[in-house]
């Protein structure tokens, strides 16, 4: 445990896949709340200490027996009593899946349970959520959890309307993005760009790379010198290599690359694209940490409006946007910041200095935790007031919700202008 006495349980069914860097980041940016991942089962990716996790399948058959009934029937008394040890105040849950799956678990603890939506789990159709056990279930528990969850954080406004549209509270549903390290993610001090498009994601249909390859024969023809470099892996890798070779567009794939190789390309790279469309399935891109890992390396963007990117990247000050599945829109827009040096280098100054202001990790993590203080402080009073009720003393129903809840949907936004101000501060 560090110094502080406030524990938060971050579950994820599965801890942790690779791509989920910025769960883990945001943990460790945490200062006012000790973190514990808690979770279904142990995955091949992202390392998460021993000593600061737990997971009911702890391998083999009694493993998954202990997984199954975490699932159905909750952890048991010396589960919970060990989780206990950690004085959760939350559960705080990665997905919207999870959060339904989180459920029990929060209740067995006694705290609130505080849902991140991040994108797929709002924009996916319902049909095509129902293709898997889980999405099924949540499915079926989706108004429950819309109903007893204390609060939603969608990553983008985008994915606060679409979650809305799907039956979440208003009033219960707020936008707060995670946030990079820029102290990590930095320009290079040596200015050493190469001619190099970089594509980081899943090999996905979402992601849109063949669109990126198609686009980069044109571009290629216009600027021989150019290369893509495609980092992620994914199931239509194979798809996108032999679409590479036909279109003879000059590529390179690295597949899945640790976050300090993928830092090394960014340093090098002139373009940064991902150009992102909405899938058959309805998955769209919710926000889209990695551009905004790109600006603050001064890495210029280009993508496409879909889904919250335009939150992400500014069109016409830190990146360039075009339509969906334009692809000559793309490789012009490709074209034009590899040629033109003076553009480049506002964009790169320019998306340095929005990441700085409005999605430093730190200070996103720091708004972020008074958010979760002021919901604890909220819900401490009501408790409070239901006491008075029940022993009689006093206020009426209408003045014990105004002592509980008075302003219930402004204290996150008021609570992040103290944070704002305070960081301004230097607090």
């Amino acid at each position: 445990m560090n110094d502080q006495t406030d524990g938060i349980v971050i579950f994820r069914i599965q801890l942790l896949p690779r791509s989920e860097t910025f769960i883990v980041t945001q943990a460790a940016a945490m200062r006012r709340f000790d973190p514990y991942f808690v979770g279904w089962r142990r995955v091949a990716g992202l390392e998460v200490p021993e000593n600061k996790s737990w997971t009911a399948d702890d391998d083999g058959v009694w493993g998954r027996v202990r997984e199954l009934r975490f699932r159905y029937l909750g952890c048991n008394e010396s589960e919970i009593a060990r989780l206990k040890t950690r004085s959760p105040q939350l559960v705080y849950a990665h997905f919207a899946l999870d959060g339904y799956a989180a459920m029990k678990l929060a209740t067995q603890l006694g705290v609130p349970l505080v849902t991140a939506l991040h994108g797929y789990d709002m924009t996916m159709r319902d049909d095509a959520l129902s293709a898997s056990r889980l999405g099924r279930e949540y499915l079926k528990g989706r108004a429950r959890l819309q109903n007893e969850g204390a609060l939603f954080v969608a990553c983008s406004e985008y994915v606060r309307r679409r979650a809305v549209e799907r039956g979440y509270p208003p009033d219960r549903t707020i936008v707060h993005s995670i946030g990079v390290d820029v102290d990590r993610f930095t320009p290079p001090s040596i200015q050493r760009r190469e001619p190099i498009v970089l594509f980081v994601g899943r090999l996905v249909e979402k992601k849109g790379c063949d669109r990126l390859i198609e686009a980069m024969a044109e571009v290629q023809r216009r600027c021989p010198e150019a290369q893509l470099v495609v980092i992620g892996n994914g199931p239509l890798r194979a798809n996108c290599e032999a679409l590479a070779a036909e279109r003879q567009v000059r590529s390179v794939f690295l597949g899945s690359q640790p976050t300090d190789v993928v830092q090394e390309w960014m340093s090098r790279a002139k373009v940064f694209c991902v150009p992102s469309l909405v899938a058959k399935s309805g998955d769209a891109e919710g926000f889209g940490i990695v551009f905004i890992e790109a600006q603050a390396m001064g890495l210029p963007v280009v993508s496409t409006r879909s889904g919250g990117i335009p939150e992400a990247v500014e069109d016409g000050q830190t990146g360039l946007l075009v339509a969906e599945d334009d692809r000559q829109a793309l490789a012009e827009a490709i074209s034009t910041l590899i040629r033109d040096e003076e553009l480049w280098q506002r964009f790169s100054l320019a998306g340095r200095m929005r990441v700085l202001e409005r999605f430093n990790l730190a200070q996103q993590t720091q708004r972020l935790e008074a958010i979760f203080h002021t919901l604890l402080s909220t819900r401490a009073a009501s408790i409070e007031s239901r006491k008075i009720f029940q022993q009689g003393v006093g206020p009426s129903i209408e003045k014990m919700h105004n002592y509980a809840f008075q302003g219930a949907q402004a204290p996150y936004e008021s609570t992040m202008r103290r944070s704002d101000e305070n960081a301004a501060k230097g607090a």
